[in-house]
């Protein structure tokens, strides 16, 4: 969480439970990787955790550095990749998988160069109010942080507006309205505080699966009403 490593450990098991729960609920294979949502935000929550109590040290203890590193790597190489795949895999329109590919293709080439640019980057971490403020290359360009953040929405938010799985375009519309409030009030610490509260959003992953199982298991009426 972006306020504390307490807050940050809670949000993790929270999500470490529901992401527990999406996956045994779920009963599709196509589904795996967007029930595991939560999971990869569980990770990426205890990883900023650890990252708050080990702040204090060495800045360039190990411990601190890898933390540092798994959490932008969550953010910035998994999430643009993750997310358009694992939508694209539940995707049964075929039109609309096409245009999930397309983004899937777009996302894998950002978590490349991402990849790049935090391993040239050496990302520091920085406590900025009662956030944390992340610093890799050209973070602190204001017109090339505005391109990454263009071009990062793009694989992580447009998908969720392509898929037809449930849910997904209020769980787009709610990220689009974080990052804009995020933006407007936090913008130092951005990476952190938007990717909190689209760690919580995740916790609406259950509810999807939940829908999809109960919409899948519910018997079909025949012509002449029988079950």
């Amino acid at each position: 969480m972006c306020f504390s490593a307490t807050g940050s450990f809670a949000a993790s098991g929270v999500l470490t439970g529901l992401g527990v729960a999406s996956m045994v609920r779920n009963s599709s294979g196509a589904h795996r990787m967007f029930a595991a949502i939560p999971l990869v935000f569980a990770t990426q929550q205890a990883a900023e955790g650890t990252v708050w109590v080990t702040m204090d040290g060495d800045p360039h203890a190990v411990l601190h550095r890898l933390a540092v590193n798994l959490f932008l790597g969550c953010a910035l190489v998994i999430w643009p990749t993750w997310l358009p795949v694992s939508l694209r895999a539940a995707e049964t329109n075929s039109t609309r998988r096409r245009v999930l590919t397309a983004l899937s293709a777009f996302g894998l080439l950002f978590s490349a160069c991402a990849a790049v640019v935090l391993m040239r980057g050496q990302p520091l971490a920085q406590i900025a109010g009662h956030s944390i403020r992340y610093e890799y290359g050209g973070s602190g360009n204001a017109s090339q942080h505005f391109f990454y953040l263009v071009a990062y929405v793009i694989p992580v938010v447009a998908p969720l507006f392509v898929s037809t799985t449930e849910l997904s375009r209020t769980i787009g519309t709610l990220l689009i309205v974080s990052l804009a409030l995020t933006a407007f009030t936090e913008r130092d610490t951005l990476t952190s505080v938007w990717c909190f509260f689209a760690a919580l959003l995740s916790g609406l992953i259950w509810v999807a699966v939940e829908r999809t199982r109960s919409r899948t298991s519910t018997p079909q009426m025949g012509p002449s009403g029988a079950r």
